[in-house]
């Protein structure tokens, strides 16, 4: 199957490709995680609109029966974040108050399959959508469908900037310095925020490109994800170059390493191609081509 370049195509293969290497990295050669997943139930969902209501049963249905993993099994790892929010919403249906609200709900899962959230955003509000409300609204409540703590909302913020940023080809230094500061401008503003701005320090720095590999922290939080995935990115060249770089790290790499590939893909597109004829790719292939025909993502 022929795909266009496209950042949902392209974040998307990324992602897969980096969700596979870290799954390697575990000791599991022939299945995707959680991530990658939630991602293709993410795309599923948005191709037909927006629905809170089917976002979550789509992931439920993931979480009951594999739908969305290539082996169509019920998944061995969910995050506990992730599991709370899903057994919450099976015995309540309502999806505005499943997601975890502590300060230990700020797992990096729902910030792994925000991307196409954004592309989706993107194509209905144009390149500033953070001046639309109702946009921003919509990328929060996705966000808080798992993880609605405000670090995690505010994680996915200035991630969907940098994406914004990087598609309007801003070299990538440029494009994260721009998407912090615009990120703190908008959520200083918001007393739900304002207090979390803190646990962003380590992005808002002039100089994250030259910040210590050792100094990295390469775990599950949100926070050590985002800031982690960003300085792999500011530090490499090609595709293949950002994931061999994430898997280096020390800690976690596998925790990274889906998000560095959804930067990466973003960014290398053309490296890509290679590879996805290989029958594990059929499932996302499927995805993305409902995607395409449904112009919601551009």
């Amino acid at each position: 199957m022929v795909l266009p370049y496209n950042p949902l195509n392209n974040s998307t293969l990324g992602l897969v490709t980096g969700d596979l290497m870290a799954q390697q990295v575990d000791g599991h050669d022939t299945s995707w995680s959680g991530d990658s997943a939630l991602t293709l139930a993410t795309i599923s969902s948005l191709s037909h609109g927006y629905s809170l209501t089917d976002l979550m049963d789509r992931y439920l249905n993931w979480y009951q029966s594999g739908e969305y993993n290539n082996q169509n099994k019920r998944p061995k790892k969910v995050g506990e974040t992730t599991f709370f929010a899903l057994n919450k919403y099976a015995h309540t249906k309502d999806p505005f108050n499943s997601g975890g609200r502590d300060i230990s709900d700020n797992g990096n899962g729902a910030l792994m399959h925000i991307t196409p959230v954004i592309l989706y955003l993107r194509a209905k509000y144009g390149e500033d959508f953070i001046l639309h409300d109702p946009a921003m609204l919509v990328l929060h409540q996705v966000t808080g469908l798992t993880h609605n703590h405000p670090q995690s909302l505010i994680a996915s913020g200035i991630y969907a900037l940098i994406i914004n940023n990087l598609l309007q080809n801003i070299p990538p230094v440029e494009a994260v310095d721009l998407a912090v500061s615009s990120s703190y401008e908008y959520y200083a503003q918001h007393k739900i925020f304002v207090d979390h701005l803190s646990a962003f320090q380590g992005l808002n720095k002039p100089d994250l490109k030259s910040v210590a590999e050792n100094s990295l922290r390469t775990s599950g939080y949100v926070v050590d994800t985002l800031e982690a995935a960003i300085w792999v990115i500011l530090n490499s060249n090609s595709f293949k170059e950002a994931l061999d770089l994430a898997k280096s790290l020390p800690g976690e790499p596998q925790c990274v390493m889906p998000l560095v590939g959804a930067l990466a893909g973003v960014l290398y597109h053309q490296e890509l191609i290679e590879g996805i004829d290989d029958p594990i790719f059929e499932p996302v292939l499927k995805v993305l081509k409902i995607a395409e025909q449904s112009h919601n993502f551009n």
